[in-house]
């Protein structure tokens, strides 16, 4: 990577991982976060940061040369991602890209047709993203991203407590990522010089929720988590569950390794499982 600063809009989980492995490439970072104790939490681990609320007004951002990456997700409710417009409409300057973390369809040349709200709020982000792009000369990629999985983001609570999962066969193939893997394609998105703009990441493995749980619950030493119909589980769980469940599909992920060329370290998921768990063990 090169001396342009890379700039993370809501660095979170995987955005202090993706800051830290800029910076020990020799990059100029700024992580840009909402909450004071995440601000706390970044500063204490030596990552320049500023505070910032995309939910209110903001000043103009001087955006000339900039590379960012766009990690917050939209508000809860509602039919468009006002979060992101306000930001865009702060940017003055041409920044030389935008990599946007976003969510997943089933391949990147089909039309989207997002199963929910939030699916509905994702695409709307990713539409005034391309705009932008076409509009300033500015390059976009978006990634598609599935489930999360990696140290400190694995359903230990959610097992421990007994909470069910679906029965099998009654959900689709299921799609996710070590967060590690995702930080090499979104670094590998800062330097993508290419056509495309938009790539669907995972690791490959199209593992169900239940069977993902199950596997989880083996390596950690924990009682399997009982199963539900899925008809009685959507009844009892929170609605970003509820959209999760009914988002559930395979995904297509041969462009995110052709052109951007990222293999997944974490192809078998239950290395990935084995190596979080490692982790999470370990003296901070």
């Amino acid at each position: 990577m090169d001396d342009m600063p890379i700039i993370i809009v809501g660095c979170g989980y995987t955005g202090r991982r993706l800051a830290t492995r800029c910076m020990a490439s020799g990059n100029d970072v700024l992580a840009l976060v909402r909450s004071r104790a995440n601000l706390d939490a970044l500063d204490s681990g030596g990552i320049p940061v500023a505070q910032t609320d995309l939910d209110e007004t903001l000043r103009p951002t001087p955006g000339q040369g900039a590379r960012y990456v766009y990690m917050v997700p939209p508000p809860a409710s509602g039919d468009t991602d006002p979060r992101i417009a306000r930001w865009l409409a702060a940017i003055s300057g041409r920044p030389e890209r935008i990599v946007y973390r976003g969510g997943q369809t089933v391949d990147e040349d089909m039309p989207p047709a997002p199963g929910s709200d939030r699916g509905g709020r994702r695409l709307d982000a990713e539409t005034r993203l391309l705009d932008f792009g076409a509009r300033r000369g500015v390059r976009i990629v978006i990634l598609r991203v599935p489930g999360i999985y990696g140290p400190g983001r694995l359903p230990l609570q959610r097992l421990q407590s007994g909470q069910p999962v679906p029965r099998d066969g009654d959900t689709g193939p299921g799609n996710r990522i070590h967060v590690d893997d995702l930080v090499a394609a979104c670094v590998a998105s800062i330097n993508y010089d290419g056509i495309h703009q938009v790539f669907n990441v995972g690791d490959g493995n199209n593992a169900s929720m239940g069977e993902y749980f199950r596997i989880v619950a083996r390596l950690a030493g924990l009682s399997p988590p009982p199963q539900l119909p899925l008809d009685t589980l959507l009844e009892e769980v929170s609605p970003a569950m509820r959209s999760f469940l009914a988002e559930s599909r395979r995904v297509d992920v041969s462009r995110m390794r052709k052109e951007l060329r990222v293999a997944p370290k974490y192809e078998d998921l239950e290395a990935g499982i084995r190596d979080s768990l490692e982790e999470e063990r370990r003296p901070a």
